[in-house]
C-alpha cells in the first residue's frame, strides 16, 4: 500500500472523528448554556421572592413603628393638654401621612427590584434559547465542514489508489494511453 493511500486514509478517519467530536462538543455546550440559564433563572426569581418578603417585612415593623410614634406623639400632646384639633390634628394626620409614605417606599423599592430580578430570569432563559439555537446551526455547520472534509479525502485516496494501481476504487481496469498513463 502507498503512502498516499495510508496518508488519504488517515484523512478521511480524522476528518470523521473530528467531525463527531465537534458536534459532541457542541452538544455539551449547547447543554451547558441551558442549564446555566435555568440555574441563573431559578435563582432570580428566588431572589425576588425573598426580596418580596424582606419587604412585607419591613412594611410590617414599619407600620408597628408608626403606630407607636403617633401614639406618642398624641400622649406629648395630651400631657400638654392639647387638643387633637386644628393645627395638632392636622399636624398628626401630616405626620401619619409622612409614616405611610415610608412604608410605600419600601414596598416600590422591592417591587422594582423583584421586577428587575423577573426580567433577568425572563432574559436568562430567552439567552440559554439562543445558545441553543446557535449550537444547533454550529452543528449543522460541522457536519457540512466534516461531509466536504470526508470527500476530499476520499478524493485524494481515489487519486492515490487509481495512480498506484491503474484501476479506479470502483474496481474497473481503465485504459492504457498512447504516452503510457492510464486514463
Amino acid at each position: 500500500m502507498s503512502f498516499g493511500v495510508i496518508a488519504a486514509s488517515v484523512a478521511v478517519a480524522s476528518a470523521a472523528a473530528g467531525t463527531y467530536f465537534s458536534v459532541q462538543g457542541q452538544k455539551a455546550a449547547a447543554k451547558g448554556a441551558e442549564m446555566s440559564a435555568e440555574w441563573n433563572a431559578d435563582q432570580a426569581r428566588k431572589q425576588a421572592k425573598f426580596e418580596e418578603s424582606t419587604a412585607q417585612e419591613n412594611m410590617r415593623r414599619k407600620r408597628e413603628n408608626n403606630k407607636r410614634e403617633i401614639a406618642r406623639r398624641r400622649a406629648m400632646g395630651g400631657r400638654s393638654g392639647l387638643k387633637e384639633t386644628g393645627a395638632v390634628g392636622d399636624m398628626l394626620l401630616d405626620t401619619s401621612e409622612r409614616l405611610q409614605q415610608d412604608v410605600d417606599d419600601i414596598w416600590r423599592t422591592a417591587s422594582t427590584r423583584s421586577t428587575q430580578l423577573r426580567g433577568e430570569a425572563n432574559m436568562s432563559i430567552w439567552e440559554g434559547q439562543q445558545a441553543k439555537t446557535a449550537s444547533k446551526y454550529a452543528i449543522y455547520g460541522s457536519i457540512a465542514k466534516g461531509v466536504g472534509a470526508v470527500a476530499s479525502a476520499g478524493m485524494k485516496m481515489k487519486g492515490s489508489l487509481g495512480g498506484a494501481k491503474g484501476i479506479d476504487v470502483s474496481g474497473a481496469p481503465q485504459a492504457y494511453t498512447i504516452d503510457g498513463s492510464y486514463k
